[in-house]
């Protein structure tokens, strides 16, 4: 499921890390949709039975994207939604959204995710906001990995 796919696109799994709130990964998913990932799916530990409602479906804050752009501009577009959560976590202020939001953390969902981990087939990388330049060397690593030649 997670791998290259022929004409150059590829998929890979986003695990959201830190006090992940339960929009969280929703949305990231419509950021990662606006900026080029052509299909973004939550994967789900578990689902209702048919014909019962569900409690509370466990959603693990993980996402399945698939893509036919480039991986540099999935790590940018989580970069920029990560710096968004640096910038609002705990300032305390409400949603910019026009009050959709639940009046609680940012707009985009992304207050409480302290770091992004983008895995390939076996090869993952932990994306933190503001990262290191050790990080930066090591995000650079897993982009020319996974790019093709």
């Amino acid at each position: 499921m997670v791998e290259r796919k022929p004409g150059g696109g590829f998929a890979c799994e986003l695990v959201l890390n830190g006090d992940v709130r339960a929009d969280a990964p929703a949305a990231l998913g419509r950021r990662l949709a606006e900026d080029g990932g052509a299909r973004v799916e939550p994967v789900y530990a578990a689902r209702p039975a048919p014909g019962r409602r569900s409690g509370g479906v466990v959603e693990v804050a993980t996402l399945v994207v698939t893509s036919a752009g480039t991986l540099v501009a999935i790590i940018e577009t989580i970069r920029g939604w990560l710096t968004g959560a640096s910038r609002n976590a705990g300032s305390g202020a409400g949603t910019d959204d026009g009050g959709t939001g639940g009046g609680t953390g940012t707009a985009d969902g992304s207050a409480g995710v302290t770091s992004i981990t983008v895995i390939m087939g076996d090869d993952k990388v932990e994306i933190v906001q503001p990262s290191t330049a050790a990080e930066e060397r090591l995000v650079e690593a897993f982009i020319r990995r996974h790019s093709p030649s």
